[in-house]
């Protein structure tokens, strides 16, 4: 009889407990237990480096098509160094006996390739067993891990003299008209070698100059508010995003957050890209 009395209050207490939460609020239930998925890396590819993943703020209140802010997460992948360069493109087209795009006399074999669609620099990814990099993954990357900093600067070791090539005083010299950075030289006039100047937290080079960058994604005049993971930009549209600065663009334009866009066949001596690749690769479940 004790037994039966103590299992009735229990059973009591436990309906009241129920009733206590259920009552003007909704109780999410705890998630049922999935099968965990063991994931792994790829191999590591020469010329790349591991981002690691985490939240971040991405966009700014600079400009209009920076915003919102929103948090977005990314998981870990690779990433180039480097920009592709010229030697590495015309490997690429030799293999795949292509045409390959006029460079300009300054352009040498170790700079960034130029005068490069996004269509031809998708390829070249896909040739190389990598990707484009999203406009998220770009930006947190370029940030060098650092949650809110706007500029490129912030998230980068060692700025000063010999920063980043961007417009300076070695380009007024023969562009007479373009806006530069008043007393900084970086020693070119045109485009660099490429990792000529310290790389950002995360070992990455020429993020903040050099060339422009085509990334994977569609260009949209605004992001979706809200947090996300993973973002992979518009589902369509008519320009194609990219990312960075350039050696012909001054100061104002080395934010991490900065956009730009072009139609994806055209191209120009100050555009270029680097790849990325995802970095786990699921391979069992339990």
């Amino acid at each position: 009889m004790k037994h039966i009395l103590i299992l009735f209050v229990l059973f009591a207490l436990t309906a009241c407990t129920e009733r206590l939460f259920t009552s003007g609020e909704t109780v999410v239930p705890e998630p049922k237990s999935q099968p965990v998925s063991r994931v792994e890396r790829y191999p590591v590819v020469a010329g790349m480096t591991l981002v690691p993943g985490g939240w971040f703020n991405m966009g700014s209140n600079k400009a209009e098509n920076e915003q919102p802010v929103h948090r977005v997460y990314v998981d870990d992948f690779y990433m180039d160094e480097t920009e592709v360069t010229v030697a590495q493109f015309r490997d690429f087209v030799r293999a795949t006996r292509r045409k390959m795009p006029k460079q300009p006399s300054w352009n040498k074999s170790n700079h960034p390739v130029v005068n490069v669609t996004w269509k031809q620099a998708a390829a070249y990814a896909r040739w190389a067993g990598k990707r484009l990099p999203t406009e998220a993954e770009w930006e947190y990357a370029a940030r060098g891990g650092a949650m809110n900093y706007n500029y490129v600067f912030e998230g980068s070791r060692g700025y000063g003299k010999n920063y980043e090539n961007i417009a300076d005083e070695s380009m007024r010299r023969v562009k007479f008209h373009y806006p530069v950075v008043e007393g900084y030289d970086d020693g070119y006039v045109y485009t660099a070698p490429v990792a000529s100047y310290p790389p950002n937290r995360f070992g990455l080079y020429d993020l903040n100059g050099n060339v422009l960058e085509w990334v994977a994604d569609w260009y949209a005049d605004k992001y979706s508010p809200g947090e996300q993971r993973n973002p992979r930009g518009a589902e369509k549209g008519f320009y194609r995003t990219l990312r960075g600065a350039s050696w012909n663009r001054s100061g104002k334009y080395m934010r991490a957050s900065f956009r730009s866009f072009f139609n994806p066949e055209v191209r120009f001596e100050f555009i270029g890209f680097r790849c990325a690749r995802d970095a786990q690769l699921p391979i069992s479940r339990k």
